[in-house]
C-alpha cells in the first residue's frame, strides 16, 4: 500500500506541481553555457557524473548543481530540492542526470534544453525501466523517464534494450548511442590505479599478498521498499555463506561493497570502482557491475541461491547461463568456484566477447564524446 501511495504521489506531482512551476519560470532566457547536475539518490556529485562535470568546470561553464539523497531525506526536503530545479530547469542549455530523476520528465521542455542521461551502470543485465514492474508499476500513467536527448549507453549490445527499457521509439533511434559511460575514463587512467592501490594498502593492510575477492550485491527491489525483511534475511545469509567459503581458503581476503540503499552495514571506506582496481576476482548476484570488471580480464562468479525467484519478479536480457563467469547455486559449491575462479580461470575469451559486445564504447575517451556532442549541439 505504501508503495503504491507512493507511485500516486509522484504522479501528482509530475502531472501537476513541476509543470506549474516551470510554467511560471517558462518566460526566463535559456543560457547556453549552464548546465545541471542534478540526482535524486546521492548529497553529492555521483562518481558517474564528475569526469564531465569537471571538463565542463575546467571550460568554463556555469554549472548549478541539486543532488538530495531521498531515501536519507523527508519529502518536503526532497520536494523543495526538486521544486528548486524546476524553476532554474527552463533556463539550462543542458541538463546532466544519472539515474531517474522525475522533475526532468515532468513537463515539455524547451528545444533548446537538452537532456543527457548517462545512467549509472554499464551493460544491459537484469530488466529496467518500463520493462520492470519493480521500478515503473503498469498503473503509473505516462512515463518518469522521458525528455531525453542522448542515453550514453556502455556498448552496441546495449542499444535494443535501453530503448525499450525506456520506451523510446525507433524512429527516434539516434538519442541511445554507444558512446561509452564516462566514468569508465578512469580505468584507463594510471595516476588513479595507483591511487587506488596506495588507498588500498593503507586502509587493509591484512590483505597483503593475498588474493583480494571483492563481494559486491545488487540492491534487490524499489528504493521505496528498502526493508522488506525476506530481502535482508537472503542477504545476510548469503553473506554468511561467502564468509564461510572464504575464511577456509589460506591467503584470501573478502572486502564488501554494498549498494548505498541497503542498510545492513559495511566495512568498505573504498568505492566500488576503486576496489574493482584493487581485487584480484568478484563476486556478485544480480548486478550489473561485472560489466565494468570485463576491462580488466578479472574473474567473475555469480552466487544466486534464489535464481529462480528472482528471475520470475525481474527477469533478464540476457541468457543467465551464459555470463561470463562461474555460476553458482548452492552453498555446498561455493568453495570449490571460488578457489577455481582464482588459481584455474579459464572463462578469459568468454569475457572478452563479452567486452566487445556490451563495453565497446568504454574506450578511456568517453567524456571528450561527451562533450564533443555538448559542443556540437551549441
Amino acid at each position: 500500500m505504501k508503495f503504491v501511495l507512493k507511485q500516486i504521489y509522484k504522479m501528482l506531482m509530475q502531472y501537476i506541481v513541476f509543470p506549474f512551476v516551470y510554467f511560471k519560470n517558462r518566460l526566463s532566457k535559456v543560457d547556453d553555457r549552464l548546465v545541471i547536475f542534478a540526482d535524486s539518490h546521492h548529497d553529492s556529485c555521483p562518481s558517474y557524473m564528475l569526469s564531465l562535470r569537471e571538463k565542463l568546470k575546467s571550460e568554463h561553464y556555469n554549472i548549478k548543481e541539486f543532488y538530495i539523497n531521498s531515501s536519507k531525506h523527508t519529502k518536503k526536503e526532497v520536494t523543495d530540492s526538486m521544486l528548486d530545479f524546476m524553476r532554474v530547469y527552463p533556463t539550462a542549455s543542458f541538463v546532466v542526470i544519472c539515474d531517474y530523476y522525475l522533475p526532468v520528465s515532468s513537463c515539455r521542455k524547451k528545444k533548446e534544453t537538452k537532456v543527457i542521461q548517462l545512467w549509472h551502470g554499464c551493460g544491459a543485465f537484469k530488466r529496467f525501466g518500463h520493462d520492470a514492474s519493480d521500478d515503473i508499476p503498469k498503473f503509473y500513467i505516462g512515463s518518469p523517464i522521458k525528455n531525453y536527448n542522448l542515453v550514453t549507453v556502455s556498448g552496441d549490445g546495449c542499444l535494443t534494450y535501453f530503448r525499450s527499457a525506456m520506451q523510446i521509439p525507433d524512429f527516434e533511434n539516434n538519442i541511445v548511442r554507444p558512446i561509452g559511460a564516462a566514468y569508465t575514463d578512469k580505468f584507463y587512467d594510471e595516476d588513479f590505479i595507483e591511487s587506488c592501490r596506495d588507498k588500498f594498502r593503507f586502509a587493509y593492510p591484512n590483505a597483503r599478498g593475498k588474493k583480494v575477492i571483492l563481494w559486491a550485491p545488487t540492491f534487490r527491489g524499489n528504493a521505496g521498499r528498502i526493508n522488506e525483511k525476506k530481502d535482508v534475511r537472503l542477504f545476510e545469509n548469503m553473506r554468511l555463506d561467502i564468509n564461510s567459503a572464504v575464511r577456509e581458503l589460506p591467503d584470501t581476503f573478502l572486502i564488501e561493497s554494498l549498494h548505498p540503499h541497503m542498510n545492513v552495514g559495511s566495512d568498505s571506506i573504498m568505492t566500488t570502482e576503486e576496489l574493482m582496481v584493487c581485487a584480484d576476482m568478484l563476486i556478485t548476484d544480480y548486478s550489473s557491475v561485472f560489466f565494468e570488471l570485463l576491462l580488466m580480464d578479472k574473474p567473475i562468479l555469480f552466487y544466486v541461491p534464489d535464481l529462480e525467484k528472482y528471475t520470475e519478479k525481474r527477469g533478464f536480457y540476457l541468457n543467465f547461463n551464459k555470463l561470463p563467469g562461474r555460476i553458482v547455486r548452492d552453498k555446498k559449491n561455493l568453495k570449490y568456484n571460488i578457489k577455481e575462479s582464482l588459481y584455474n580461470d579459464d572463462m578469459s575469451e568468454q569475457r572478452e566477447e563479452f567486452k566487445i559486445k556490451y563495453m565497446n564504447g568504454c574506450d578511456g575517451k568517453v567524456t571528450k564524446k561527451i562533450m564533443d556532442y555538448i559542443e556540437g549541439q551549441i
